[in-house]
């Protein structure tokens, strides 16, 4: 073996092992601009893919999105042949490898406009390589290069999945924004969410499913926003004209502890009781697959008396767990005794997050 290394533009060291007897070569990177938190949960163990895959990988997505020039493959099957190159599922690609991705997603930034399938096939993967805005070295970067991409505006506005696409990209590299940032990506939404002079907002269900779960992801709102945001779900979870999605956004919105952000952005503990009292009166079907989950985020145990419910209220929530599938899993997420892994983690982000996260919280 021998070892070779280079300052990247992002501020990382890159450094690799070469093999002296084959082309292999295998890639570690280091921080230095500033120190990462170690996390306190549990990780599982990272995939390795060869550089000369992820290579070929990088040169592919550099090809598809070239603004001139025939693409080797049509947009619908880059993430097919993404996946076979790199010899592993999309779930399984480790933080370095989608990361590396999202880097050449940025720079080929130009090719979503060739036309609408461009368009959401490259806010589709970059969105996935990014996500959620944090936790890597150079992710600040990134975002940077991404805020480009928002200022710039969406191609294809008339295309209803493009704007799906859209919002599901900011929803989830948001976390990288900062609170500015953030109030300024709700102004856009709210807009579509509260039509003023009290008009109903008419918005295509998934879209409008989205652009839900964007506002909800964005944790450095101010409280009052949280509020008014979770009092119009916790409306529609009484009228019963509720989906799953909406329990899965009042929990992010009332949830005790946070994925990123800081403790002064918890909403206060009478506003989440308003809400847990509204779940608590649901009867469990197939649309509430996540009640449990959103019941255990605005109920848990934090030790904390500014944040923590009620006693008597939480032991509800503790007799409605009873009722639901995984009661012992909910139970130990109330209690606060469920270690708060990957699996946890990905329960809150909406989706399973790239494994090596090292999540930091807002001051």
């Amino acid at each position: 073996m021998k070892v070779g290394a280079r300052l990247t533009e992002v501020g990382t060291l890159e450094t690799w092992c070469e093999s002296k007897i084959s082309d292999n070569r295998w890639r570690l990177q280091f921080e230095l601009r500033k120190a990462a938190a170690e996390s306190a949960a549990p990780r599982k163990a990272a995939a390795v893919i060869s550089e000369d895959a992820l290579t070929a990988a990088c040169d592919l997505v550099r090809e598809v999105f070239s603004p001139s020039g025939r693409a080797p493959v049509e947009p619908e099957e880059l993430p097919a042949r993404l996946e076979s190159v790199l010899g592993l599922g999309r779930g399984s690609w480790p933080l370095e490898t989608i990361r590396r991705l999202a880097d050449v997603f940025l720079d080929c930034a130009d090719g979503r406009k060739k036309n609408p399938a461009y368009c959401v096939r490259w806010l589709n993967l970059c969105g996935f390589c990014l996500r959620p805005g944090l936790g890597s070295p150079g992710d600040d970067y990134r975002i940077e290069q991404a805020r480009r991409v928002w200022s710039a505006g969406l191609p294809f506005s008339n295309q209803v999945q493009c704007e799906i696409e859209w919002w599901i990209f900011w929803g989830r590299v948001s976390g990288g924004f900062n609170r500015n940032q953030q109030a300024d990506l709700y102004q856009r939404i709210s807009g579509l969410l509260f039509p003023r002079g009290g008009k109903k907002a008419r918005l295509n269900s998934s879209l409008a499913r989205e652009l839900w779960r964007t506002a909800a992801s964005l944790e450095l709102l101010p409280n009052h926003t949280k509020t008014e945001l979770g009092d119009q779900l916790a409306r529609q979870v009484k009228a019963g004209t509720f989906r799953d999605t909406e329990l899965w956004c009042l929990s992010r919105l009332g949830a005790r502890e946070l994925l990123y952000g800081p403790v002064n952005q918890i909403v206060p503990p009478a506003t989440a009781a308003r809400w847990v009292e509204t779940l608590l009166a649901v009867q469990p079907s197939e649309k509430t697959a996540t009640l449990g989950d959103a019941l255990a985020a605005m109920a848990r145990a934090t030790g904390d008396p500014t944040r923590d419910l009620a006693p008597a209220l939480v032991e509800a929530v503790r007799r409605k767990f009873e009722s639901l599938p995984q009661a012992a899993r909910l139970l130990a997420a109330l209690d606060g005794e469920d270690g708060r892994s990957e699996q946890d983690l990905g329960r809150i982000f909406g989706e399973e997050l790239p494994s090596g996260l090292v999540l930091r919280h807002e001051t």
